[in-house]
């Protein structure tokens, strides 16, 4: 009998541990978006590996909220896979298209503990990525390079609107 409980215990003890070791590098952040009446919460992956897996970005209505009451009404919500463990989510200014923007940094899990950003612009009902750099140098400006980011975007989709008014024109 006490071999019995001894393989049983010890196999709830194999069964747990992976589940308990994942849950070591979790993320889990609220940010505050006063001016949109927001409130987002960043949470890693349940129980995928620390570097790799995928990342939730989920958006909260405070407009009618009491105090402490902040998660209650569910606006929206986006998945992102990650290549590394998330570092922090916050807000921040890169300009007049994400004027306060969430980011999310990840850095990697390899040897040259590289950066990611993501970053994302919420309306009241939808988020949005208008932004993402990868494989940045471990003492980056991640903020420059999402602004760089943001405006060969915004270049590219100006030089797409430019082309397909030309060929409508050559027709």
């Amino acid at each position: 009998m006490k071999d019995r409980m001894r393989a049983l215990l010890a196999t709830a003890a194999l069964v747990a541990a992976p589940a308990h070791a994942a849950d070591d590098c979790s993320f889990v952040k609220k940010v505050a978006l006063p001016s949109r009446q927001q409130t987002a919460v960043v949470s890693s992956g349940a129980l995928e590996p620390c570097s790799t897996g995928s990342y939730a970005v989920r958006v909260y209505s405070t407009a009618p909220a009491a105090p402490g009451f902040d998660t209650d009404d569910y606006v929206a919500g986006v998945l992102h896979p990650r290549d590394g463990t998330i570092a922090d989510a916050f807000t921040a200014d890169l300009g007049a298209r994400a004027p306060q923007a969430l980011v999310v940094t990840t850095r990697s899990a390899g040897s040259g503990s590289y950066v990611g950003a993501q970053a994302y612009v919420t309306t009241p009902r939808a988020v949005r990525l208008v932004a993402s750099v990868d494989a940045l140098a471990p003492d980056a400006d991640v903020l420059a390079a999402l602004r760089q980011a943001l405006g060969k975007r915004r270049a590219d989709a100006c030089q797409c609107a430019r082309s397909s008014s030309r060929a409508a024109r050559k027709r």
